[in-house]
């Protein structure tokens, strides 16, 4: 069984997406680092991954959130939503690029078929360490997603998933034909907690303004369901949501113990090309 390192040099060498980022520049394997012609030198750690950024980051997405947010998906409540990803690839071999991955769960699900190669990158050290604990033969990357360490038009599937969008680097890193799928909130997603906290429904309107304005939105999905859930799993979703980043340990716990009995996802799933 290869190592996690291994696995990384392995899917880098399948993918051909990776460059230097500092020049752009081809890489090539040195030991335990790649290195491009100009001498850069990119290190690959022990877990699999590299960091790309050029300055240190605060945490604000850490691992117990991450963690919280595994229990979740392993659950199986997000797996409607990979189901619609998955009916909106085209058919055929696929380079997939999770942008914004967090812990992996969507990129290790839809690497799952052996004709896709795929790469997933996040603001977050914590969540792309977890990410490299995934069966998934994938490059995982500690990068801005507005300046990404790959080559122009890498990829034919681009996800972006509960995350702001970088469109520029979007259509650079896109091919001719390919697809951005992007998943964002409808206006009844997480509406238990949001009632808990005494907070309004999500607005709808400005994501699918912004996405049509960059580019030509090809098909839609719609995942509506309301989920029964556990104290535990209620206290999980309470705990993964970026949306209760503003509230004290304490203030966190006591809405952790308000529990409902459900919990509704309401996302839309959009299919978008580029323009013509």
């Amino acid at each position: 069984m290869l190592s996690k390192k291994e696995r990384f040099f392995a899917a880098a060498e399948e993918l051909r997406a990776l460059v230097c980022p500092r020049c752009g520049g081809d890489l090539s394997r040195r030991g335990d680092s790649l290195v491009c012609l100009r001498g850069h030198c990119l290190d690959v750690s022990r877990r699999g991954t590299v960091n790309v950024l050029s300055d240190s980051r605060r945490e604000d997405y850490t691992e117990p959130l991450f963690a919280a947010r595994r229990r979740i998906f392993g659950a199986g409540f997000y797996q409607p939503v990979c189901d619609a990803l998955e009916s909106l690839i085209p058919p055929g071999p696929a380079t997939v690029l999770d942008a914004g991955c967090g812990e992996g769960w969507y990129l290790n699900r839809l690497l799952q078929r052996e004709d896709r190669r795929g790469a997933g990158i996040d603001l977050s050290a914590d969540a792309v360490r977890l990410a490299s604990d995934l069966p998934c033969r994938a490059v995982w990357c500690v990068g801005d997603l507005r300046r990404m360490p790959f080559r122009d038009g890498s990829f034919s599937v681009i996800l972006d998933v509960l995350t702001p969008a970088a469109y520029d680097e979007f259509e650079r890193l896109l091919t001719r034909d390919g697809v951005l799928l992007k998943v964002y909130p409808g206006r009844e997603y997480l509406k238990e907690i949001r009632a808990a906290r005494g907070l309004p429904p999500y607005e709808e309107g400005g994501v699918e303004k912004w996405l049509r304005g960059r580019m030509r939105l090809r098909e839609t999905r719609r995942v509506t369901i309301a989920c029964p859930v556990t104290p535990d799993q209620w206290r999980d979703w309470v705990r993964m949501t970026p949306m209760n980043r503003d509230l004290s340990e304490a203030e966190t716990e006591a809405l952790a113990r308000a529990a409902a009995g459900t919990v509704t996802l309401d996302l839309h799933v959009a299919a978008a090309v580029r323009g013509e």
